[in-house]
Parts: structure tokens; sequence; C-alpha cells
């Protein structure tokens, strides 16, 4: 099995619990990915080529849209020539891709005839919906000013790279219409539950398994954190791997108004922000660079986040009530979702005043029927199977390829089978 990446924390690691079961079941399982996520993906199991990539990833796309838009797409390429290479004498029987930047992945599949299965770590698409439209009904900013122009010098330049790259692999002729994920096999991490228009999405073709926590949770005898002794509540605040704009501005926001709670809160910082930045701290806040969540989340009372899904995932594993304060499009629709499943409470930044944290807090905690629903989800991402779903889900495509019997859907869950 073949594995192509998109060079960002919350795309890889909701893969990896999958990826490792298939190791343990004797698959071979090379990944392609850059650098800065080779040691993490080796510490899966897993075989690593490493590509040379130039997405911005520190920061995210900050440039024009038309900017924006070619970074992506020469993401799609960049791991072309390494896996040309690297599996032209060794061809997969599968190939996966994230569902960002696919293309490589997508055209040696169609070139070499081979079944192909889209990883999601987030909500998906389905022929009857659209997260990029949902996603554009969510943004607040200004629209941009001109059109993207199909003459542009910058689009001229990234087709003739385009086509020298595909020419040189062998695959210019090669179309993709027909090929999306709407048209083949999906394995989406996330309880269906929790999908939007979850009804439009057929059984064949995507598979629910529910996010694979248990790389962050096994492994680990140690814990990295462990509660104070006086029995208050305690409350997990992070902004997870992302960029935001402001994360220190917004992380000492929280903190004042936080202050003097009754609640002991858990700040974890990541790489973007340090302790100095957030000042002198009461007495009830403790700050942390980096926690494993699951070690702060199996005794929290909530957990303020800013809707990333991996992040809402865990609480919800951990059956944890979520505050919810989106940044960007994507976690403004994931916010939205959870909210309308009554899970949470979400803050906008836009509109939200002083006070508005705490009143949040105090709901979540408080109120039976944000308990129902967070138990609910619980046992639908309980019942979504995880890693052994996901690894019975790729060895049902590849019996399928060779002929025999089994469709992904209809699997029951490895017998036996531990997870990762």
């Amino acid at each position: 099995m073949a594995v192509f990446t998109f060079p960002a924390y919350a795309h890889i690691a909701p893969a990896l619990p999958t990826l490792t079961e298939l190791v343990r079941r004797g698959h071979r399982v090379t990944c392609f990915v850059v650098e800065r996520f080779a040691d993490k993906v080796r510490a899966a199991g897993v075989d690593v080529v490493v590509y040379e990539s130039t997405f911005p990833w520190a920061d995210g796309p900050d440039g024009t849209l038309l900017e924006n838009m070619l970074a992506f797409f020469e993401e799609a390429l960049a791991p072309l020539p390494a896996a040309a290479a690297h599996l032209g004498d060794d061809r997969p029987d599968l190939i996966a891709h994230d569902l960002a930047a696919s293309e490589s992945a997508r055209l040696l599949a169609r070139n070499w005839d081979l079944p192909v299965v889209q990883l999601c770590p987030t909500i998906a698409d389905s022929p009857d919906f659209s997260m990029t439209e949902r996603q554009a009904q969510e943004a607040t900013g200004e629209a941009p000013a001109e059109p993207v122009d199909p003459q542009d010098p910058m689009i001229t330049e990234f087709v003739e790279r385009r086509g020298r790259l595909l020419a040189e692999a062998g695959l210019e002729d090669l179309p993709l219409e027909g090929f999306g994920a709407e048209h083949g096999d999906n394995l989406v991490f996330i309880p269906k539950a929790f999908q939007i228009a979850h009804e439009t999405f057929d059984d064949d073709r995507f598979s629910f398994v529910g996010p694979c926590l248990q790389y962050s949770d096994d492994g680990h005898p140690e814990p990295s954190w462990t509660p104070p002794g006086d029995g208050r509540e305690v409350v997990l605040l992070s902004l997870g791997s992302s960029y935001t704009p402001d994360q220190a501005e917004f992380l000492r926001s929280c903190v004042t108004e936080l202050a003097d709670s009754p609640r002991q809160v858990v700040v974890t910082l990541g790489h973007r922000v340090s302790a100095g930045e957030l000042g002198p701290l009461p007495g009830n806040v403790e700050v942390h660079q980096w926690l494993r969540y699951a070690d702060v989340l199996r005794h929290a009372a909530a957990f303020v986040t800013h809707a990333g899904m991996g992040s809402l995932m865990e609480a919800l594993h951990h059956r944890v009530p979520v505050v919810l304060v989106p940044y960007h499009v994507d976690q403004r629709v994931i916010a939205g979702r959870a909210v309308e499943l009554g899970v949470g409470r979400a803050l906008y930044r836009e509109d939200t005043r002083p006070g508005d944290l705490r009143t949040a807090l105090d709901e979540v905690t408080g109120d039976v029927r944000v308990r129902a629903a967070v138990d609910a989800l619980h046992d639908h991402i309980e019942a979504a199977g995880g890693a052994a779903r996901g690894a019975d889900v790729v060895e049902a495509l590849l019996s399928r390829r060779h002929g025999r019997t089994g469709r992904a859907s209809a699997l029951p869950h490895s017998a036996g089978a531990s997870r990762p």
C-alpha cells in the first residue's frame, strides 16, 4: 500500500493508527511524507519516503487567492517525482491519499490501474454535499476584489511546470475526470452521525470508521499531566497545531477571563506561542508548551478548543463537552455541526463579549442535555470501529481487487484484532 499525505499534523495523525494496524496484520505500507513528519510516521511502523514540499505549512497560505490556489496545486504534484522513482519497479496493490492535494496519487493509480481510497480526516464531500460550498457560507472576510484571471502569467507558468513534470513521469495524457472522491472509496475518520447531510452518503463508497485515537492514548506508561489533588473541575484550553492569527493575544484574553475562577485551567501553547507572552498567570491557570490531550481530558469537565476535528473527536471520545472558538472557515463549519448536535457552545470572535467564555463553560458543564448529546456521540465513535475497522475496509478493497468476495461496508470488526 502506498500512502500520499498532506503536510499538516491534522491530516497525517488521524490515519496513522489504521496504517499501524495494517502493518501489524502483515501488510507493507509506504508513506510519502515531508521531513518534519517522517519520524512520527516511522514510529507508527510505516516505511517512509521523504519528498520535497514548498507548501507554507508554518502559517498556512497567506497570499492572494491565486497564490493560495497554486500552493495547493503545487503540493498536489510535489510527491510525484519521488513516488514515480520509488514505485516504478515496486508497484503497490492499492494507493491511498489524503483529501487535499491528491493529484499525484490519483494519476499514478489510474496509470497503473490500481484501486484507490481517499483518507478523509474531517467532514467529507458527497455528490449532494460540498464542504467547499459550506465553508464559503462561513467566510467572514472581504471577497477578493477581482476574480482569478485564467490568463494570469502565474497560471501559465504553473501549467508549463505541470506539463513538464507529467511528461517526465509519462503521465501527460491521463485525464482525471470521473476519478474524484465521489466516484471511489473513502475512509472517513469521523462517525457518520457527525457528518453533515450524512443521509446522502452511501455505505458502498464511504466508510465512516470514526477517529482512531489509540495512537495518542496508548504506549505512554507515564502521564504527561496529573490533576490537582483538591477536586477542582479541570478545563483544557488549546488552539491546536494550526495557525491562528493573534494566538497569544487570544489566549491572554481567555486567561484573564478565567482568572480566579473555581476551575483549574490547563493551557497548551504548541510551537507558536511561549509562556512569557501570556504574562503573569493567576493561581488557577497552568501553562504547558505540549501535553497529551488524553492525559488531561480523562479528568476534564470541559475543553475550550479551536474546533479542529482531531481535538473535537478526542474530547467526545473522552465524554468531554466543548466550548468552540473557531477561526478558519473549516473550523466554523465543524463548530456549527457540533452545536447543532448539542455537544457544546460556539463563541465567534466577531461577536464575543467579556464574560461569554465563563457563561459558556457553565452551560456546557451544567446542562444535562449537553451531557446526553456528548454521551450519544461517544457511543457513535465507539461503534464506528476505529483503526481495526479502517484496516478491515482496506483489506476488503484488496480482496475485491483480487477477485475475492467481501465488501468494505459489510465487513465486521476484526474478531480479536488488537488496537494499535
